[in-house]
């Protein structure tokens, strides 16, 4: 995913409202909203397509345009709109902080019924805020584990998915020895979501990106981090190039094709692998973590966020209310793939489910991405296009200032 690198405080709030009471006033006069939403899975557009037709029927005089934008290009489609001041009514992202330090946002008060922020998971609210203030909802939130492939293991004589990273070495050798043919771990850090696999790993080694209230992305427990993955690199225990693979296109072939033994994945995981009939015999395992630390899991949420712009916040307001009824949300969550739901009604509805249940499980171990920080969005490019050359030739540490520098400003 590619995102913006500067925020965009010349617009200002009075820029925004000078753009007009188009909202999307049609030649008809009705008015029109648009929404960019994320890509979760090719079903998203039909779901929106639908959505959007079964409430400008119970909504006559507002019309919704939703256009779904893969993951790779969402970030950048997003800020060139703003920085070309088309903003859009409504998006679906991972991260808003720079938008809303630029003051561009409505508070997530006014983009939704209370109705429905008193059902949004309360934990999953916190990572709502900026300087203490919510601007946005969140749509679903997922965390990861460990997965396996068990008869790959079973050949090599590993008895058990590994918990560290010295077992995970091991391991990774005996099935080099064993099965030459077979990729030990997948290891995708390419631009699609490098973000999320570093943080990851150094997670548990202690490290992350934003820790005690300041930047430590170039920290020694991070450096560290990056050393233990390239000495995979270097020992043929991983595909040949991290750094240009991405988890969609890349490494989950790879393991649904059985030709990878191990890679970390997310909630949806189990569903691609249906979707993609792979006969692959898996299990689940937290992500083995560096001698004497703990494991953790990436916990991450995605939100829906609103643009000021003059006449748009009423019709915005009912278009995400009627999104989060729960017949409504229920087809969201279906058609992004299977996530944890946002909201406890949905929650409660789903928690028998076998299949989440190591993931809930987990949950209590999760770290999440810092983005309540206005410069994480230009962080988390940055982190995306060069945190994979640091285990294929780059130095670790310089890389890291590299990142740290875009964090911090200086």
């Amino acid at each position: 995913m590619n995102t913006r690198l500067t925020r965009f405080a010349a617009l200002g709030a009075a820029a925004v409202l000078s753009l007009g009471a188009t909202a999307g006033a049609s030649a008809q006069g009705d008015q029109t909203i648009t929404m960019i939403a994320a890509g979760y899975t090719p079903d998203m557009q039909p779901y929106f397509d639908q959505l959007s037709t079964a409430f400008e029927a119970a909504n006559p005089g507002i019309n919704v345009d939703v256009q779904v934008v893969s993951w790779n290009d969402i970030d950048q489609k997003v800020s060139t709109l703003v920085q070309t001041q088309q903003l859009p009514d409504i998006v679906n992202l991972n991260s808003f902080a720079g938008y809303a330090a630029d003051d561009l946002l409505y508070t997530s008060d006014q983009i939704v019924t209370p109705e429905v922020l008193a059902d949004i998971v309360p934990a999953f609210m916190d990572k709502t805020k900026y300087n203490g203030t919510s601007y946005a909802v969140p749509d679903l939130a997922s965390d990861r584990l460990f997965f396996y492939n068990k008869d790959i293991l079973d050949k090599a004589g590993v008895t058990a998915p590994p918990t560290t990273w010295t077992e995970l070495k091991d391991a990774a050798a005996k099935i080099k020895a064993t099965q030459p043919d077979v990729i030990p771990l997948a290891l995708p850090l390419g631009p699609e979501e490098a973000q999320a696999e570093f943080a990851e790993w150094a997670g548990g080694n202690g490290g992350f990106y934003f820790q005690d209230g300041k930047w430590v992305i170039n920290s020694q427990e991070n450096v560290d981090t990056l050393n233990f993955l390239k000495s995979l690199v270097d020992a043929g225990y991983t595909q040949p190039s991290p750094a240009t693979t991405n988890r969609t296109d890349g490494a989950f072939p790879l393991f649904a094709q059985g030709k990878a033994a191990m890679m970390n994945g997310a909630i949806f995981f189990p569903g691609e692998l249906a979707k993609a009939n792979s006969t692959v015999n898996f299990g689940t395992a937290p992500t083995p973590a560096a001698d004497g630390k703990s494991s953790v899991t990436l916990g991450v949420e995605d939100y829906f966020f609103a643009f000021k712009k003059e006449g748009n916040q009423e019709a915005v307001q009912k278009f995400l209310s009627f999104l989060y009824q729960p017949d409504n949300y229920a087809g969201f969550l279906k058609a992004a793939g299977g996530f944890l739901p946002a909201t406890k009604s949905a929650g409660a509805a789903m928690g028998s489910d076998p299949a989440l249940k190591p993931f809930i499980d987990v949950l209590p171990s999760a770290i999440f991405y810092p983005s309540d920080q206005a410069s994480w969005d230009a962080t988390k490019g940055a982190i995306q296009t060069t945190i994979g050359t640091a285990v294929q030739g780059a130095d670790p540490k310089s890389v890291l200032d590299q990142i740290q520098a875009v964090a911090t400003g200086q």
